[in-house]
């Protein structure tokens, strides 16, 4: 029997409860390191005690003493020392690493070694990451040149492997950090040059791009064409708000320092990132507004692998997956590519940045130990209604009948003249856009049959629905990525482009109260007909300003509405107040009522729900400043995802509410996984069928692969 749905008042309970649970937990989480299970023998402590020193060549030398015998029975266990030590002591063991057996796996070092780098036990951020100036060891059988390295990678790997369509047999990379500053001042379009990198760390697909960007033999610049529209993403740490808006500032006076003389520029800001825009192909710079602890803390949240790596402005700093990634050519798959959080150590991913990093070559790889946790895997008791005890068939058969499948019925709608192919291959409760491929094992090998498909010329993919240059968390944000839709090419105008902006938070909000079917917003003073939304004009998702000191002014604050309990309001405001005044940050008002009439702030009645403006300011716009603040914005989301429609009823709305507080649950990673694989497609051969978690559909939605030339806002009537 389904779950009955909880009420609006239930809801704020809920959503206090949650928030509090979240805040004790991350609080006794960075107070108390995880503890071991066990106690270590003197060699696994002698271990630990040498890794302090492993960093350079000459002190980890002491690894060449320990005797071979010990070292094979202990080297596998000592995940507790850095990459380079392990891959060093390796390398007495072995010529070939990548020679795996049972308990004898780097990629599995890695993902334990990766807690280590958690704990914060490190004396230094530094301790257990790789740069380039220390990989010999890492890439045993790469060949160095003063110009280049060469990486050759393994034929293959054990596993199952998805999207390795593009990967390539070996790569070229830059020599040292060197050679990668003098490709990242070309790269960057000189954007940074005079820039105080204190505080500030370049990461993501820029730093990967200009890795892979080596020099001819002549010593030219060769970028690598498939980051020729990448942004240059940039971090800051260590910084309070107030510290970290003068780098703002200070980036933006560099920016600007650096364009050609006469040049247009804009900055653009909406909930999760400040953009500088100047011409075309200038590169966009695209500030994430996360403060961090440092550069480790980054790279460590990122989802996949091999955008892993980031730049100080001397070094190239790596995790040790990132590493991997480029030795072998795949991210390792982990449930928190699907389960993931901002918040949590590990982001998720989404479809659109799986898919644009298969398509530069780097596919995914599950490891053996995951594929055989099948054969074992029992559903809990409260599943077993759903799953029907172990896999009877092995994940290779799966992905193949789903491959079959959607080439079969690819087939079948070329024949009755389809142009799209998307959405008749994906159940509506796949879930968010961003992240509807990864709902399950089978709908996710459905997608990368259309991928593999799409690279045999069988159909044309549509660049849209996978490549995004926003930053956004898929799971928390609301989405964000529509300045993307506006065509970054040679006829981009900066005019045009403000006019676009505008005009988006007016037909956003115009759109969103025409779902309103069920007059839900006219007992909130809203009106429908021909001033809808109007007493709304005040929402703005995005804002755009020739000067960063124009957008930090509250007339610029994101405003942003949201329907949700008033108590919940009242709540929230309380709690947000007290965090600005431990952070000394001047108070503002989380939430007001969006239409002046109207005190829904004042309403005390149990199951009362209010129209409120949700009002990020420039202080209040930093994620991870205070843990209490991140979780009441990540609550506004939840409020605001269940209402992105308003054609559903309270009920529906509110147990989906419930629905969204149990994403971010603890689970077992093996557990979770092998639900995952037995996740229901929610189709049938000949068409989609739809279940109870069903949300409609939507025309909005459709994208998909498309005949059409068209990938969304063009030029055509810019004046």
């Amino acid at each position: 029997m389904a779950t009955p749905p909880v009420k609006w008042g239930k809801c704020s309970t809920l959503a206090k409860e949650t928030i509090e649970k979240h805040v004790a937990a991350h609080k006794q989480y960075v107070s108390a390191p995880s503890m071991v299970d066990h106690v270590p023998s003197l060699v696994d402590l002698a271990a630990q005690r040498l890794a302090h020193f492993s960093e350079s060549k000459e002190e980890s030398d002491s690894f060449e003493d320990i005797p071979l015998v010990v070292l094979e029975f202990h080297i596998w266990k000592w995940d507790q020392i850095s990459f380079i030590a392990f891959r060093r002591a390796l390398l007495r063991l072995t010529s070939d690493p990548d020679i795996e057996s049972p308990g004898k796996s780097v990629d599995e070092w890695i993902l334990l070694n990766e807690q280590w780098l958690r704990d914060g036990r490190q004396v230094q951020w530094q301790e257990g990451l790789v740069t380039l100036d220390d990989v010999d060891a890492i890439f045993p059988n790469s060949i160095l040149t003063d110009s280049s390295r060469t990486i050759k990678r393994p034929v293959s790997l054990p596993g199952f492997e998805i999207l390795c369509t593009a990967r390539e047999p070996h790569i070229i990379i830059q020599p040292s950090n060197v050679a990668f500053k003098r490709g990242f001042e070309y790269m960057s379009d000189g954007l940074l040059k005079n820039l105080d990198w204190n505080n500030i760390l370049v990461a993501g697909g820029i730093v990967l791009g200009t890795l892979l960007s080596v020099d001819s033999p002549e010593g030219q610049p060769c970028p690598d064409p498939r980051w020729r529209s990448s942004d240059i993403d940039i971090y800051i740490y260590g910084l309070s708000p107030a510290q970290a808006n003068e780098k703002v500032k200070h980036l933006f006076e560099t920016f600007c320092a650096n364009l050609p003389p006469g040049s247009e520029r804009l900055a653009v800001k909406n909930s999760t990132t400040i953009t500088f825009y100047a011409r075309y192909p200038l590169r966009r710079i695209q500030i994430v507004l996360k403060l961090v602890k440092s550069p480790k803390t980054v790279l460590l949240n990122f989802d996949l692998d091999i955008c892993a790596m980031g730049w100080d402005g001397t070094t190239v700093w790596m995790l040790p997956r990132a590493a991997r990634a480029l030795e072998t050519g795949y991210n390792v798959f982990s449930m928190s590519l699907i389960h993931g959080h901002y918040l949590s150590d590990r982001r998720a991913s989404s479809q659109e940045r799986i898919f644009k990093y298969a398509d530069k070559g780097y596919g995914i790889r599950i490891l053996p130990s995951y594929i055989s946790s099948l054969k074992t895997w029992k559903p809990k008791k409260a599943q077993r209604q759903q799953f029907k005890g172990p896999l009877e068939r092995e994940i290779i058969a799966i992905a193949e009948e789903e491959k079959e499948w959607t080439t079969k019925e690819v087939l079948r709608m070329v024949k009755r003249r389809a142009h799209v192919f998307f959405q008749a291959l994906m159940p509506r409760h796949a879930g968010y856009r961003a992240s509807r491929c990864l709902k399950g094992f089978r709908i996710f090998m459905r997608c990368a049959a259309l991928w593999e498909m799409g690279h045999r010329g069988v159909v044309k993919l549509d660049a849209n629905v996978w490549a995004s240059t926003e930053y956004q968390d898929a799971m928390t944000t609301y989405d964000d990525a529509q300045p993307s839709k506006y065509k970054w090419d040679e006829n981009f105008k900066i005019e045009a482009f403000k006019k676009r902006l505008e005009r988006s938070n007016f037909d956003e909000i115009y759109t969103w109260v025409e779902t309103d079917y069920n007059y839900r917003l006219a007992q909130h003073g809203i009106t429908s007909g021909e001033y809808t939304g109007l007493e709304l004009k005040a929402f703005q998702r995005i804002v755009c300003t020739p000067t960063v000191d124009e957008l930090f002014s509250k007339e610029k604050d994101i405003l942003l509405q949201v329907l949700l309990p008033c108590s919940f309001a009242v709540y929230a405001n309380d709690l947000v107040s007290r965090a600005q005044a431990d952070a000394g940050i001047p108070e503002t008002k989380l939430l007001e009522s969006a239409v002046p009439d109207f005190n829904f702030l004042g309403n005390s009645k149990p199951e009362a729900d209010g129209l409120f403006f949700w009002r990020i300011s420039k202080d209040m716009m930093w994620q991870q400043f205070d843990r209490r603040v991140d979780e009441v914005f990540e609550m506004l989301h939840a409020f605001r995802r269940i209402n992105e429609h308003l054609r559903d009823g309270d009920y529906l709305q509110a147990d989906r509410f419930r629905r969204e507080m149990a994403r971010r649950e603890v689970y077992d990673e093996l557990d979770a996984f092998a639900r995952w694989v037995q996740e229901a497609s929610g189709l049938r051969q000949g068409g989609p069928s739809w279940d109870s978690d069903d949300e409609g559909w939507d025309p909005s939605d459709e994208e998909g692969w498309d005949h059409s030339d068209d990938e969304g806002w063009d030029h055509s009537d810019d004046e």
